[in-house]
């Protein structure tokens, strides 16, 4: 009981510190606190640590008063909003890729733009579109415009990233890695550790199940899709997403099992052991407030484990929140801070009045059968995440303006996979980083897994009413905390416990049946992994998928037999790999050929991801001269690849099926100059016939390139077109239209583009051909499919 009245005292006097602007008032409070326990309780021990409290409040805070910034030339916030600025760094979080950019934090900032070099204090975040790899405790050189944070939406963003002491942000700098190591030998270790099971996790698993088992396993969500994060959120589930309590409880399980049949009891070994793991796993996934309290409490209770004493988990909870808040006293003001913190005292005040209520209908008395054991966990689930809910209602309310109605069924059908989901995730990783080859059956088990999360919020989240729009008043808040306590307190006062109320479980079963069930959940999983299978296999037919990559090309080519053809990846690479993942069978981590039409962003910048990501048999490409930092990278990657792309040229061919051939049209042998753009007209053009349907991909040529290809005599007559430059007026003639003759158009363009795409000349000259045109700005994704007589067309949009 002292601990937790200690804790509590502590975090309350940081409270009051920031806002009355002065540790005396709060200390003062304690101090008669302690006076008014050691009169009252003649508890001495109890009124010295409250006192000890008191002075620590005045010492931490009057640190942290102290530490605030002067804004002046020896802060980072001084140089906002200037021209340009050079600076040094030390990289001090691990990077997240974010789309086509990379964002990560620096500290120990030097500015360079004067001399002499100017030390300042406060952090930056900062971003950049350069592509080599940036890693924890880099030691970083900067050249960009330094920002103050802007608000987002009525956010103040700039109190957001105030309590991580970051002032500035230094948007799509340019980035230099300097020589000199970085001060972070263990924490960069680790970091780099996090990265290899990231990659390995890439290579073994889809997206968006990938980014899922990074999110659990390793802390990492740069990388989830928008509308998966979006559906998670919709449902009340994203402390899933979050490495937390719950996920820490899970590994916890896992390692004093091992442990003790390893060890044994003897000596306590295993209680050291495993918080010397916990601890680690915290810095591997990055020291986020949620992980570092869950640590803390889980070592609290091995402490007391090992001492003989009471677990109490309230103490725990308020013991780690003190440590935290002494160490950094701006947390209290973290969003993730006060949700994670609220959600445990949450579950350790209202989980057992809660779980009573539900006792009382459920089966009791010497009622048999697994169904009991089954509404027992169900019950757990219920009554954890209607505490965890009704302790976050208000800061969930105000913080996002939302609140979900359905994250009571979304986390009784979740929160069972989780366990199953997290565990196949770190042996896929693991087994991965020895052979990828061998770790393909964990992956697909993985795989299974995270699908199954995701459909089940996915489904969920697309009920119209699964969340409401909340904003509460802080009286209202206050009044919202005052009944909740006030109605534990009268449970406490006059209700049961829930030892009181539980269903008696059944007996076991008799052996034989027992060992039977054992039998059940690997039969169910490979049920289920066949069906899956069943689903996705080929079914003999062509599909050519236009994929909604936004403003950039990319086009997904499946051969009757299952061979795949990747013809350019859009811009971001997150949106070609979630694209890939859903049109790809779950097994599949091949991709036969990839053809990079030309050098372009909205045409290369996805298939970075997709060399990470696919083992890829064959590039083709046009040899087109063009300098950027994403040709450098695209070049580097192919040589530590050991893949020597093939020079596209016109009359190349290649079947990929029996009946199914692919056709270069362009550039020719001699590559063109001297014409409007000669990236865009040495594109590669390209066309697939099957049957009497056929596809006509022109990838960005103008309009110098389609007379060249009609002066040659080239076959340009197709069934499909895919409309040259996305649609605009520079491309897409009315002789080269006249010689496709297309039934059906297809333009690759993103919503409310700023270019104007498709362009009214064009769209007016398909009409003028009876040419039926869609654009994936409208449609979302397009999909054909034929059987070489017959064509077939689903669209949808993703998310």
């Amino acid at each position: 009981m002292w601990l937790l009245t200690c804790s509590c005292g502590f975090i309350a006097g940081v409270a009051l510190t920031a806002v009355y602007g002065t540790p005396w008032i709060p200390a003062a409070g304690l101090l008669m606190a302690s006076m008014v326990v050691a009169l009252t309780r003649h508890r001495l021990s109890l009124s010295v640590i409250l006192a000890l409290c008191a002075i620590a409040v005045m010492v931490g805070n009057t640190r942290y008063t102290s530490s605030l910034p002067e804004w002046g030339s020896e802060h980072i916030s001084f140089y906002n909003d200037e021209v340009h600025d050079t600076m040094e760094g030390t990289i001090a979080e691990q990077p997240e890729q974010r789309g086509m950019f990379t964002r990560f934090v620096i500290t120990d900032v030097i500015i360079t733009t004067d001399q002499p070099a100017q030390p300042v204090a406060g952090r930056v975040l900062a971003s950049t579109y350069d592509v080599g790899q940036l890693t924890l405790g880099d030691r970083v050189a900067l050249s960009g415009v330094l920002e103050s944070p802007p608000p987002l939406d009525g956010f103040d963003y700039a109190a957001y990233l105030a309590c991580k002491d970051i002032y500035s942000v230094a948007l799509y700098s340019e980035v230099r890695i300097l020589p000199q190591p970085g001060d972070y030998p263990v924490r960069s270790y680790l970091a780099s550790l996090n990265q290899r099971f990231s990659t390995s996790l890439s290579k073994s698993l889809p997206e968006p199940e990938s980014s899922l088992a990074q999110s659990l396993l390793l802390g990492r969500r740069g990388s989830m899709p928008e509308s998966v994060e979006d559906a998670f959120n919709r449902t009340g589930t994203t402390h899933l997403l979050a490495i937390s309590g719950l996920h820490l409880g899970i590994l916890l399980v896992a390692l004093l099992t091992v442990l003790l049949a390893i060890l044994g009891r003897r000596h306590y070994l295993y209680v050291w052991f495993a918080i010397a793991a916990l601890w680690t796993y915290a810095s591997f996934t990055g020291m986020n407030p949620p992980v570092v309290r869950a640590a803390a409490m889980a070592s609290l209770f091995l402490l007391a484990e090992l001492a003989g004493r009471q677990k109490n988990l309230a103490t725990a909870l308020a013991f780690a929140a003190a440590i935290m808040v002494a160490i950094e006293p701006a947390l209290l003001w973290d969003t993730s801070f006060q949700l994670s913190a609220l959600a445990m005292a949450g579950i350790t005040v209202l989980f057992e009045p809660i779980r009573l209520a539900l006792a009382r209908i459920l089966p009791t008395a010497d009622t048999q059968g697994w169904h009991v054991r089954i509404l027992g966990s169900a019950a757990d689930v219920v009554a954890a995440t209607c505490a965890a809910t009704l302790a976050i209602l208000p800061v969930t309310a105000n913080t996002f303006g939302i609140v979900s109605l359905v994250a009571i069924p979304a986390s009784l059908l979740t929160i069972p996979i989780l366990p199953l989901a997290i565990s196949t995730s770190a042996m896929t990783a693991l087994v991965a980083l020895v052979s990828p080859v061998v770790a393909q059956p964990f992956a697909w088990v993985c795989w299974l897994f995270l699908h199954c999360l995701i459909d089940i919020v996915t489904l969920l989240s697309h009920i119209p009413w699964a969340t409401v729009s909340l904003h509460l008043e802080p009286i209202v808040v206050l009044c919202y905390y005052i009944c909740l306590l006030c109605g534990f307190l009268f449970w406490k006062q006059y209700g049961k416990t829930v030892s009181e109320e539980l269903p008696r479980v059944a007996n076991r079963l008799e052996s034989s049946r027992s060992r039977m069930r054992w039998a059940i959940p690997p039969l169910l999983i490979i049920a289920a992994l066949v069906w899956s299978a069943v689903a996705v296999a080929p079914d003999g037919k062509l599909h050519v998928v236009f994929l909604d990559v936004g403003q950039g090309d990319a086009i997904l080519v499946i051969s009757p037999s299952g061979r795949t053809v990747l013809v350019d990846g859009g811009t971001h690479a997150s949106g070609i790999s979630t694209m890939l993942g859903q049109h790809l069978p779950f097994w599949n981590r091949t991709i036969d050929m990839v053809i990079s039409t030309q050098p372009h962003a909205d045409h290369i910048g996805g298939l970075l991801d997709v060399l990470d990501r696919y083992e890829v048999h064959t590039v083709v490409q046009s040899t087109t001269n063009y300098d950027s930092l994403l040709v450098e990278e695209w070049n580097r990657r192919l040589s530590y690849l050991d893949i020597s792309p093939v020079q596209a040229t016109a009359g190349m061919s290649v079947a990929l099926d029996e009946g199914t051939i692919l056709t270069l049209l362009n550039p020719p042998e001699k590559r063109v100059t001297g014409t409007s753009d000669d990236v865009d007209n040495n594109g590669v053009v390209l066309r697939i016939d099957y049957g009497t349907v056929s596809f006509l991909l022109t990838a960005d040529i103008r309009l110098e390139t389609e007379r060249r290809l009609l002066h040659d005599g080239t076959p340009l007559r197709a069934t499909v077109l895919k409309v040259g430059h996305h649609g605009s007026d520079t491309s897409s003639g009315s002789q080269f239209l006249a010689a496709v003759d297309p039934e059906c158009a297809i333009v690759s363009v993103g919503k409310d583009n700023s270019y104007g795409h498709p362009h009214e000349s064009v769209v007016n000259r398909l009409e003028e051909y009876s040419t039926h045109l869609y654009t994936t700005a409208e449609s979302g994704t397009i999909e054909l499919t034929t059987d070489g007589e017959s064509l077939w067309m689903q669209t949808w949009k993703h998310g």
